[in-house]
């Protein structure tokens, strides 16, 4: 038992540093340092027109609302509650944010991936032109799933107690999208990955925790849609 308990929280810990071997990764090769400033360049230019929008529109509703239905005790709660609501806001809306990055800038990262297994050593997938189709419905179809799973796990985020369990889903989430890249290449669809990620569960809950906590640090976050990818292609591969 004890043997068996130490293997999965290896494999935690395998799936959790995968961010930090992506990074060793990238510092030792120079065409994968270029390909990472595509992505990052999408993350900067997309939070810098969504959050501002977005977030502070937010922001001042949820203030308005709280003021009007807390009335003449919004003063005594607003200080406390309202640091609590914005930092829930922040971390969901981040998570979301993410996932919109991610679609926006799948080409990009299909081609990160693809640098990350040759760098890895790994035999090259030639696609061809139906197969980056292929490649590119999949990436539709497993977004779409991701941003309904990630929708419905936001909104449990508020209620408390069931907010713990959330943040897992939204790990779980985080992962099934990033180690969805290197599965694309090889055709496999959503029941695939998922099958993937039970068969690989504790790697798979330890690399979408740290990838979660990337993307809800400030300015962390900028560089966490590249590490992601090249982490989700290292946790596939388990370099």
């Amino acid at each position: 038992m004890p043997s068996n308990l130490d293997s999965k929280f290896s494999q935690f810990l395998v799936g959790f540093s995968a961010p930090v071997r992506a990074l060793q990764l990238l510092l030792v090769r120079p065409k994968l340092l270029s390909l990472f400033a595509l992505p990052m360049m999408i993350t900067l230019t997309t939070v810098a027109v969504l959050i501002y929008a977005l977030l502070i529109g937010a922001w001042s509703w949820s203030q308005a609302a709280f003021h009007s239905a807390m009335g003449a005790y919004a003063g005594i709660l607003s200080g406390t509650l309202t640091m609590i609501i914005g930092i829930i806001v922040l971390f969901f809306s981040f998570q979301v944010l993410s996932l919109l990055i991610a679609l926006v800038s799948s080409p990009f990262n299909d081609l990160l991936a693809e640098e990350t297994e040759r760098a890895c050593g790994e035999r090259e997938i030639k696609l061809g032109f139906p197969g980056l189709v292929r490649v590119f419905f999949l990436d539709l179809r497993k977004t779409i799933l991701a941003l309904i799973l990630l929708s419905a796990l936001t909104l449990f985020g508020f209620i408390p107690v069931i907010g713990v369990l959330s943040y897992l889903g939204l790990s779980l989430v985080s992962a099934f999208i990033y180690i969805t890249y290197p599965l694309n290449r090889r055709k496999a669809g959503v029941g695939a990955t998922l099958h993937w990620m039970r068969i690989h569960f504790f790697r798979s809950l330890g690399f979408g925790m740290a990838t979660t906590l990337l993307f809800s640090i400030p300015v962390l976050n900028f560089f966490a849609l590249p590490l992601s990818v090249i982490g989700g292609t290292i946790v596939y591969l388990k370099k």
